[in-house]
Order: structure tokens, then C-alpha cells, then sequence
């Protein structure tokens, strides 16, 4: 029996079903794309005031904060119909996560400590439906606007396509793999954990070292060397270097497979808002002393 074969009119119910990712749609069109990251802010509102401000994604971090799965899904169905694309950090390398989270609305998945081949295979495996992965199909989801009866072939496709699974390169044994890990079938983009990968290496926050820079370069050259090879586009991520827009606009200028990176937090911009209100109060209160 011959196997089943999706047809063009197959392949375009499912194009017209599933959402667009406009992260990987930007860094695809070689534009940088940039998320803000929830922490505290975990009102749905949070997506179309995201979405109204220029962001091109929200990213929430299971692995770093209290925020459910729950949650989170609520968050990226509303990402999802302003049209950003909504993105997790998962707390662990596992199926359970991955495969969960990507069900729950997720579009694009990071996964933190990936060090090793094996743990890049795995990724890819349960961030991604077959042929490319092992992930278990359902359409009941926001991604496909819970659609039914479209082909197997098609919404895999479709799906595997505007999926995003991001593994973190933070340690010395991850840059020492980084190489491998790029080339594994099915990878879309290496996330550098600056912050992490500085202390893994022993010049914690020093990102003007060269050790730091030689690091990133490594990157970039083994994800170069992955897209030559197999002719898939793969992209960097950089994360940690909110505070260092200079150090941002620099390795993007260097390296034009770095195309994504973290804005910065809710908490943080909040607090920065709230000093700057205060200190406003404080010299009207110091004008009509005097």
C-alpha cells in the first residue's frame, strides 16, 4: 500500500489554519525580532499591550518564576490573536514539557542545558511531529485554531515549520558540542545564555571579554557551518544582555544569523517606571519647600 501523500489543496487548509510565527518570519527576512518577558504581568491584557508597543513576542519562563502551565497557555492563545508570537521557557529538557507547552499555544519553545548532541536530539524529538520528530499529534489546539480533518502530512508540516525549539548554549560543555548540537536535524535556533554561560566560564557579567566575544563567535560559526551544510536556515538568540543594547547592536552587526533577542522583563521596566515617578514627586515636593 502505497504511503499517504498530502496534496496542494491539503497543504493549503493547513496553511490556512495555522498560525504565522512572526519571529521566525522576521529573522527568516533577516529583521531582528525581540520579546518581553512576563514575570509578573500575567494578565492576557499583557499580549495587546505588548503587541501595541512594538513587541514581536512574550516570552514567560517556567523555569525561572512561579507561572503555570496553565497560565501561560491563557497568555499565548491571547499572543496568538493579536498576532506576536507567544514563547516559554520550559523548566527541563523533557517530552512532558516540550510536547505540553507547544500544545498549550506555545510557538516557539526554549529549552535550558542543553549541553550535548543527545540532548539537542531529544529536543527536536518532542518539539517536532514526523518525520522531522516524535511528537504525538493533536489539532485540538490554538496553533491550528482547533481545527479537524486536515491531513496528517499537511499540519505536521505546516507545523513543524512555524515551530521554534531553542536550545540554550550556557555552558562550557554546551559550547564546547556547539558544533553538533547546531547541526542536528530539526534545531531553528541556538539561544547564548549570556548570563549563565559568563559564570560557566568564570568572567561572570564580563560581556566585554574577549572570552565572551570568542564565545559567541563559536556559535555563529558552528551555525553558519550547520546552514552550508543542509541548506536550513538556523538562527542565534541572545539572552542576558538587556542591560547592553551596545554589546547587542554590536554582535548583530558581526554576525547576521543573530537575529533574536530578550528586551528585558516586566518587573524590571516596572521598576523603573515606578523610580522615575517617584523622583518626579520627590522635586515637586523639593520646588514647593522653597
Amino acid at each position: 500500500m502505497a504511503p499517504s501523500v498530502a496534496s496542494e489543496a491539503d497543504m493549503a487548509q493547513a496553511l490556512a489554519v495555522v498560525r504565522p510565527n512572526l519571529v521566525k518570519d522576521r529573522m527568516e527576512a533577516g529583521q531582528i525580532a525581540h520579546s518581553l518577558g512576563l514575570r509578573i504581568c500575567l494578565s492576557t491584557e499583557m499580549a495587546l499591550l505588548a503587541q501595541r508597543a512594538g513587541y514581536h513576542a512574550v516570552l514567560m519562563n517556567l523555569e525561572h518564576s512561579a507561572t503555570g502551565l496553565e497560565t501561560a497557555s491563557a497568555i499565548c492563545t491571547a499572543c496568538l490573536n493579536v498576532g506576536i508570537t507567544p514563547m516559554v521557557v520550559v523548566p527541563t529538557n523533557s517530552p512532558e514539557w516540550i510536547s505540553r507547552t507547544l500544545d498549550s499555544g506555545a510557538q516557539a519553545v526554549i529549552v535550558p542545558h542543553v549541553s550535548t548532541v543527545e540532548s539537542a536530539k531529544a529536543c527536536v524529538n518532542a518539539a517536532k511531529y514526523p518525520p522531522i520528530g516524535t511528537r504525538s499529534m493533536t489539532m485540538l489546539n490554538a496553533i491550528t485554531q482547533y481545527s479537524t480533518g486536515i491531513h496528517f502530512k499537511a499540519i505536521s508540516k505546516v507545523s513543524n515549520d512555524t515551530t521554534i525549539i531553542m536550545p540554550m548554549i550556557e555552558t562550557k560543555e554546551g559550547l564546547e558540542n556547539v558544533e553538533a548540537i547546531a547541526a542536528v536535524e530539526g534545531i531553528d535556533c541556538l539561544l547564548v545564555g549570556c548570563g549563565d554561560l559568563c559564570v560557566d566560564l568564570d568572567i561572570p557579567g564580563e560581556y566585554d571579554s574577549p572570552i565572551f566575544l570568542a564565545a559567541v563567535a563559536k556559535v555563529a560559526a558552528a551555525v553558519d557551518a550547520a546552514n552550508a551544510a543542509s541548506g536550513q536556515k538556523r538562527f542565534i538568540g541572545l539572552g542576558g544582555l538587556e542591560t547592553r543594547p551596545d554589546r547587542m547592536e554590536d554582535l548583530t552587526r558581526r554576525y547576521p544569523c543573530i537575529r533574536y533577542l530578550m528586551a528585558g522583563r516586566d518587573i524590571v521596566h516596572m521598576f523603573n517606571g515606578m523610580k522615575a515617578q517617584c523622583k518626579t514627586f520627590a522635586e515637586i515636593n523639593d520646588k514647593i519647600q522653597q
